[in-house]
């Protein structure tokens, strides 16, 4: 049912939540809950909506708020749950295994105030401590694996481009012509 040959490999998964936890270790955090889509998909490799909580070290744990199966299917993590509500994140860490966090780390650059504030209240005594940055500069450091995909993206760019000459005529509204480059892609 999953084209699984998309994956994002298990080897960049781990690479990834790695360098995270290097990140934790130096900021003497015990863990981070990670919520915004974009780090989802880099920290899981799967879209799925959801919370993924990563501890200073030990396997991560990703909860998925909809599809539990395809979570499953995208993604190399071992520990994947389901999750019906974000109150119920401190009862799932503690049935895999995991303590209470004194201190997490959270993306507060992306993070609305009101969820902000329903996440103090879950982890009401842990302090939370902003890994925005830290995040964005991880993720700034380009692996061959996606070196070779933006490799890839930019071919399938360069074709799409090469098409537009031929593409062009007179009186072609630019609407029209940027329908016509969206069907070459």
């Amino acid at each position: 049912m999953y084209d699984r040959t998309l994956n994002t490999p298990a080897d960049e998964i781990q690479r990834r939540v790695a360098g995270l936890q290097r990140i934790l270790a130096q900021r003497e955090l015990d863990g981070a809950l990670i919520l915004q889509r974009v780090d989802l998909f880099y920290f899981t490799g799967t879209l799925q909506q959801g919370s993924l909580y990563v501890p200073a070290a030990g396997e991560p744990l990703l909860m998925v708020n909809k599809v539990l199966a395809r979570a499953r299917a995208e993604s190399a993590l071992d520990r994947i749950v389901a999750l019906g509500s974000p109150r119920t994140i401190p009862d799932r860490l503690k049935q895999v295994g995991l303590s209470l966090p004194r201190r997490i780390g959270l993306e507060l650059d992306v993070l609305p105030v009101n969820l902000y504030f329903a996440y103090r209240g879950i982890f009401e005594a842990a302090e939370v401590v902003d890994l925005s940055a830290d995040i964005r500069r991880l993720r700034a450091l380009k692996s061959s694996y996606e070196i070779q995909l933006i490799r890839e993206a930019a071919a399938y760019s360069d074709r799409v481009a090469a098409c537009v000459p031929d593409l062009l005529r007179a009186g072609l509204t630019e609407i029209e012509l940027a329908g016509r480059i969206e069907a070459e892609a």
